[in-house]
């Protein structure tokens, strides 16, 4: 036992920096970089993807307003409509049956000609009751 009466010097190892910068400088040959290329490329720009989610968020703006105008009843009802019209499949495979769809989702001001009336060369003319049964499995 000695009889020092020095109080011992205890070197601080507290610091808020992280242990590579605690010598000034980031050791990055040894930790490598904190974020990858392709992950930074990968996420694009901001608008991209809220250009992508613009149908989704129109909806959803949509359903919100009604629930807050007419209550519960009147968003759910607009889903199960839209819900029905996707799984109607369309009789003569033509892009006019997407019409009911536009319609409840709010695009019907934006409904080009070409949209509703079906270009006759590009419709195949099939028997509508064959399609029909075969549709069905009778």
């Amino acid at each position: 036992m000695s009889m020092n009466f020095e109080p011992r010097v205890t070197e601080s190892t507290a610091s808020v920096l992280p242990d590579s910068m605690r010598s000034g400088i980031m050791d990055i040959m040894e930790k490598g970089p904190t974020e990858r290329l392709d992950q930074k490329l990968a996420t694009g720009h901001p608008l991209e993807s809220r250009l992508a989610s613009w149908d989704n968020s129109q909806l959803n703006m949509k359903l919100h307003m009604q629930r807050q105008i007419y209550g519960l009843h009147a968003p759910m009802r607009t889903m199960m409509e839209i819900k029905s019209v996707q799984q109607t499949p369309s009789i003569l495979g033509s892009r006019a049956s997407l019409i009911q769809r536009n319609i409840l989702m709010g695009k019907d001001e934006t409904l080009d000609v070409a949209e509703i009336f079906d270009d006759i060369s590009e419709v195949e003319v099939t028997n509508v009751h064959s399609m029909l049964a075969a549709r069905l499995n009778v």
